[in-house]
């Protein structure tokens, strides 16, 4: 994997902090960046995810692309049931 140095200034205060903490956990300060970095990049993506999801939805509901949800509660209730119904459109 090919890596990059990144630098930031940050209050001496939060690297002290944030050096201790990596510590107790057993980190050098170099993988709890990364480890902090991934996390937050993580986090980032599944807000955008959720948020483009949601826009979809949004989308359907508008355009009327959405089912009644009796019709789908009376559809979960019938599996298993000798008269299961076919999936509500």
């Amino acid at each position: 994997m090919k890596t990059a140095v990144i630098r930031a200034r940050i209050p001496e205060e939060l690297k002290k902090d944030f050096t201790a903490i990596a510590a107790a956990h057993e980190m050098n300060l170099s993988h709890a960046i990364r480890v902090l970095m991934t996390q937050y990049v993580k986090q980032e993506k599944e807000l955008v995810r959720r948020e483009e999801e949601t826009l979809e939805a949004l989308e359907e509901i508008e355009t009327g692309e959405i089912v009644d949800g009796d019709k789908v509660m009376t559809w979960l209730s019938s599996w298993g049931t000798s008269e299961e119904q076919e999936p509500p459109q």
